[in-house]
């Protein structure tokens, strides 16, 4: 993947600036840690740096994307929007990544709400979303284990984004592969493994499988 100077100068700027305001947030309670961890304070400081720098991250993705949209395309790695898009991948994978430690699998689909994927109530997240602000999950959706839904993809040397929408009640199987501009729609059922190409429309109701996705029944 082709990266620049000006690639290390704003994700490195966006870290620093992450970084201090984190670090900012857990002086102003360093006065409450030590009263509550006394000599143990320090292990409480670090956990609320994690947690203030992904919750700061998750508020600098949406500030950035209400000020400028990621839009659905293609885009050569010498375009402006390919700097934007590694911009807002390395603030959101750095930043799910500090909230690890507050994440299990049930609290999974709000860390995701909170990078901006519209996710519905009572869904199952397993597996991975890749640029969650291009995603939408129905209500009661499951994602099985290892599954990968993503919103963008690196081919020929170009980007290509897209919106990925899963209907409610879909359920996606283990280890499968969801990409850009594809749309599952309610109750439909894609079994493990299976690898959903860009542009893949799949109507409701009905169970996909295989590489490439294909109805079954």
């Amino acid at each position: 993947m082709k990266t620049s100077y000006l690639d290390f100068l704003l994700c490195g700027s966006a870290i620093s600036a992450l970084i201090a305001g984190a670090l900012a947030l857990v002086m102003l309670l360093l006065p409450l840690s030590n009263a509550l961890a006394s000599e143990y304070h320090v292990i409480m400081d670090f956990l609320l740096a994690l947690l203030f720098y992904g919750l700061l991250s998750a508020l600098v993705v949406r500030l950035l994307l209400r000020l400028r949209p990621l839009e659905p395309g293609e885009y050569s790695m010498d375009s402006p929007v390919f700097t934007y898009w590694k911009l807002l991948t390395i603030v959101y994978r750095l930043g799910q990544g500090a909230l690890l430690p507050f994440t299990p699998v049930f609290v999974k689909p709000v860390v995701e709400a909170l990078f901006g994927a519209r996710v519905g109530a009572n869904v199952a997240l397993g597996g991975t979303i890749d640029d969650p602000y291009m995603v939408t999950i129905g209500e009661g959706a499951v994602l099985g284990h290892a599954s990968l839904v993503s919103g963008n993809m690196l081919h020929g040397g170009k980007l290509t984004c897209g919106q990925v929408r899963i209907g409610a009640g879909a359920t996606v199987g283990v280890n499968s592969v969801i990409l850009p501009n594809s749309e599952l729609g309610e109750n439909v059922t894609l079994m493990g493994g299976s690898y959903v190409v860009p542009g893949t429309k799949i109507p409701a109701g009905e169970t996909w499988r295989g590489n490439p996705a294909r109805k079954w029944m």
